[in-house]
């Protein structure tokens, strides 16, 4: 069994496409099709069930992709480790990641990374938007929050913990409220990734509160913007409002009910290796992001 044809029909399984495999491979799609072709002759089964929408595999080529995949992969990890000891690494890198936290968090990490590493280049797109790794060639993506995509590998890079802010304004106009239930009589500003309401640890038994956005936004730096016009209270990250509020032009509300930790993770695709330059990246964020204002401890 030709193993260089097993690579292709495994980046066929992981593309689900001969076409996207062959563009992210440079090579034509009638090659990878012949090398399949061969594959199957050669085991003597069929392992891939083609129409002109959809791409299924069969039992055989279930089987085959269970068994090699992890396998490949591992043999792949291990030629990487080697070279990537004997070598300066270099190559593109290419991230994605919520605009706040490249701006706010992760521009002196890279800044660093670029300074240690001279060789290698990045490519970072700030952008709040769901990337699918995969289809679009993306090595590394920076997500906070719940994580909803079980095909990915995940690796928990950090916490930070959020508040709730109104202008003082606001406050006076529509006066404070007492317990987190008050939230659903106040004009409430939103991130658009959010679908439910507010939760606290200690209120509740920690299910949200579920309120009515008069305004979803997806930058926190909208939001903060709309707190600063007296539009209505928004939950941001501690550190974001700090200097509003030591301005007195802000106010930290509900203080006595605590708002669960965030948390942010490194995410990369479970179907393919974790390349050098990624593993490099993760390992300096780590190190680069002890005692981050933006983020919490514990």
């Amino acid at each position: 069994m030709n193993l260089n044809d097993v690579r292709l029909f495994i980046q066929v399984v992981e593309h689900n496409s001969f076409t996207s495999a062959a563009d992210k491979l440079g090579i034509q799609k009638s090659t990878i099709s012949r090398r399949i072709a061969q594959l199957e002759d050669e085991l003597g089964v069929r392992l891939l069930q083609r129409t002109t929408r959809k791409l299924s595999l069969t039992d055989e080529g279930q089987e085959l992709f269970d068994r090699c995949q992890p396998l490949l992969d591992e043999m792949t990890n291990a030629a990487d480790y080697v070279t990537s000891k004997q070598e300066e690494p270099k190559g593109r890198l290419r991230i994605t990641m919520p605009p706040e936290m490249g701006i706010f968090i992760m521009n002196d990490v890279v800044a660093s990374f670029i300074k240690k590493y001279p060789q290698l280049q990045i490519d970072i797109e700030l952008s709040p938007r769901v990337v699918d790794l995969v289809e679009e060639g993306i090595d590394l993506a920076l997500r906070v929050g719940e994580l909803s995509d079980s095909s990915l590998v995940g690796r928990k890079i950090a916490n930070t913990r959020i508040k709730l802010f109104a202008s003082k304004h606001y406050l006076e106009q529509h006066g404070e409220p007492e317990t987190p239930d008050d939230l659903v009589n106040h004009e409430c500003i939103g991130t658009m990734l959010n679908t439910q309401g507010w939760a606290f640890t200690n209120w509740n038994d920690g299910q949200p509160i579920n309120l009515s956005y008069r305004i979803r936004a997806n930058s926190l730096s909208f939001c903060r913007q709309m707190i600063k016009q007296d539009l209505g209270i928004a939950r941001m990250p501690e550190a974001f409002c700090r200097d509003d509020v030591a301005s007195g032009e802000v106010k930290e509300i509900l203080t006595d009910y605590q708002t669960p930790l965030i948390e942010i993770h490194a995410l990369y695709p479970s179907r393919r290796h974790l390349n050098p330059k990624v593993r490099l990246f993760i390992d300096h964020m780590l190190e680069s992001l002890k005692d981050h204002p933006w983020l919490a401890q514990s």
